[in-house]
């Protein structure tokens, strides 16, 4: 059974920038913070993963924002129109009450 590492993800990000900035061997690197290369490994390509999805996301995060400012005046236009539907549809109830 695996043993829990416990490591914070601070210290996992420190080891592994030093990995990548080659300060060490993996060997050493895994051996002096007590886990196996193998984890070094993953948590790499954990890091490097997640720091290309955050590339990635940046774009798509400010075109989201664009989409969601148009959805928002699209609602608050059909809000208006409603409103002004809503006011006219009253006028003409009270009206067509008065003549009958």
């Amino acid at each position: 059974m695996p043993r829990k590492n416990l490591l914070s993800p601070e210290k996992r990000a420190e080891v592994v920038l030093a990995l990548l900035r080659k300060e060490d061997t993996i060997a050493n690197l895994a051996r002096r913070h007590g886990v196996s290369e193998q984890s070094l490994y993953r948590w790499r390509d954990d890091f490097v993963a997640a720091g290309k999805q955050q590339l990635a996301s940046k774009g798509a995060s400010a075109e989201s924002r664009r989409e969601l400012e148009q959805l928002k005046r699209e609602v608050a236009e059909r809000d208006q129109v409603i409103g002004e539907i809503t006011i006219a549809n009253r006028v003409l109830k009270k009206l067509s009450g008065q003549s009958s």
